[in-house]
């Protein structure tokens, strides 16, 4: 007995000493290693190989500097760990190249003059302690800092975007490539895409960061300049001269990417009346393969809001109206580059979109009109009341595309018609070179969107776009992954009757079939047997 005894004790030290250098050898294998397990369904809490790929070449020390600010509370209280965290799975690719410093600014103004230094500004934050709140200055940026340049994060407000924003500090830090040229067209009541306000500022600082963003004359004596590599054509409302088609028609034979946002019909809320918008690019489009159609989508379940003014008593207030001719469109190409996770879009005053047969130019449908919605020509009015109830025999209903991607090489439209002459005086044409003119076209990319207020309802796909269109999609498969859950889409008028009656009877119906089930199987009781029983 004595001898299994000390067997068993024996072997038990051996599996602990075992035990012990197995772990340490799994530590040592791994601190110069590093991986993690991400079961989300797009990866969403790892990095990018993007990403990793701008540090795993570094030739050059990468030092970032995170300045925050101790202490702060909700929503920021756990910003810096996150960034921290980061910043040091980063690390763990760039093969010892990357230094994190920690910089708390608290009081220390040698810091707060170095952090100001590197472009990173405090910002106003209110503290709230024992039903009292304060409003303090504090700072949440990290600084990059690379050899002889330098890049910083100004102020990390929200992390859904920080690996981009990191990424593209980085790229901006290591990459010699001079910037692309995204153009916009004028002169035709086109929004001033360079001091436009709003949506369309954001849109224009978030392109500005990576590209050069510069308006375009189109229709005059020259062309598109040719260092653009993009151009855009957001909601013209006057008409588009030949010549000016003649322009972009050339650009897109070149090879360049183009971009048309176009609204056929518009509309005043505040008159309800509609107009027709007369931008003269309808016979030119046809001969791209695309037609967009002169009619408005409805969407009387999936729709965006409008703010009207509403009297209640002495006082006119904004309320959020529904309203049908802002379509909500979810039913995306997903795996698109351009939308990556983008759960829906909103397309006001949406035109839906015929991609023409016959044509060898590879098409892919972006964004299509859901199930709920119809189509209507020549739609009465615009006042969201207008649409409360469906236009019997006048609305006819489909999943219609509304913005669509081609990309080969398109023919001219002005093959057999030379080059048109300008009608505005004063342009002088005398350097047109018939012999320059493109009949075939270079590899080209084209967008067709059935809306040009789409441009400033839809910013990060916007963005998205810009990046593709110069054929740059290093960042999209960042700036696409989305964290947040997808939204609920609304169930339909079967969906939702189905649902209805499960819950009104499932319940019954489910102790009854349970009930039946126990009665079914249930062991007879045996029969107690009496003194009765054995006289008999």
């Amino acid at each position: 007995m004595r001898s299994i005894r000390t067997h068993l004790l024996f072997n038990a030290r051996i599996q602990m000493v075992l035990v012990v250098l197995i772990i340490g050898a799994i530590n040592f294998w791994s601190s110069n290693r590093f991986f993690r397990i991400d079961l989300t369904r797009e990866n969403v809490h790892s990095l990018a190989n993007t990403t990793k790929s701008l540090v795993t070449d570094l030739d050059k020390p990468l030092v970032a500097k995170v300045y925050f600010t101790g202490g702060l509370q909700a929503p920021y209280n756990n910003h810096e760990q996150t960034v921290v965290d980061t910043l040091h799975e980063l690390a763990a690719y760039a093969n010892g190249r990357m230094r994190i410093e920690l910089i708390d600014p608290t009081g220390d103004v040698e810091s707060i003059g170095a952090a100001r230094q590197f472009g990173i500004t405090p910002i106003d934050y209110r503290y709230r302690t024992d039903g009292l709140s304060e409003l303090r200055k504090v700072m949440m940026g990290v600084a990059l800092i690379y050899g002889d340049r330098q890049a910083s994060i100004p102020a990390i407000t929200q992390l859904e975007t920080l690996e981009y924003d990191i990424a593209k500090a980085l790229r901006a830090l290591t990459s010699d490539e001079p910037k692309k040229v995204i153009g916009y067209t004028t002169g035709h009541g086109e929004p001033d895409l360079g001091s436009a306000r709003g949506p369309l500022e954001s849109l224009r600082n978030n392109l500005l960061e990576n590209y050069s963003f510069v308006p375009v004359e189109i229709g005059g004596s020259s062309g598109v300049p040719d260092e653009v590599d993009a151009l855009w054509v957001v909601g013209p409302q006057r008409q588009l001269s030949d010549r000016a088609l003649y322009h972009l028609d050339q650009f897109l034979m070149r090879g360049g990417s183009l971009g048309l946002f176009v609204t056929n019909v518009r509309g005043d809320i505040r008159s309800g009346q509609p107009r027709s918008v007369q931008h003269g690019m309808d016979d030119w489009l046809k001969s791209l393969g695309v037609n967009v159609r002169r009619d408005t989508i409805i969407d009387r379940k999936r729709n965006g809001v409008v703010r009207m003014p509403v009297r209640q008593g002495r006082y006119v207030i904004q309320m959020p109206v529904n309203f049908a001719l802002i379509p909500r469109v979810s039913e995306l190409a997903s795996d698109h580059p351009v939308i990556g996770s983008i759960h829906s879009l909103l397309f006001p005053y949406a035109s839906s979109i015929d991609v023409l047969p016959g044509s060898e130019i590879e098409s892919t449908v972006l964004a299509r009109a859901s199930l709920s919605a119809t189509r209507m020509e020549n739609i009465p009015s615009v006042a969201p009341k207008a649409f409360s109830e469906a236009f019997e025999n006048e609305e006819s209903g489909g999943e219609w595309p509304v913005m669509v991607a081609l990309v080969g090489e398109f023919q001219s439209h002005f093959a057999e018609t030379g080059i048109p002459e300008p009608t505005r005086p004063g342009i002088d044409s005398s350097e047109d070179d018939p012999s320059a003119r493109l009949i075939e076209g270079e590899p080209a990319r084209l967008i067709v969107a059935g809306s040009s207020d789409f441009v400033a309802n839809n910013v990060p796909l916007m963005v998205n776009l810009a990046d593709w269109m110069v054929q740059d999609s290093t960042l999209i498969e960042i700036r696409s992954k989305n964290p947040t859950p997808a939204p609920l889409e609304p169930l339909t008028d079967d969906q939702a009757t189905i649902v209805r009656l499960a819950n009104l009877f499932g319940g019954a119906l489910l102790i009854l079939v349970l009930g039946l089930a126990r009665r079914a199987f249930r062991t007879p009781a045996p029969k107690i047997r009496t003194p009765a029983d054995d006289v008999m």
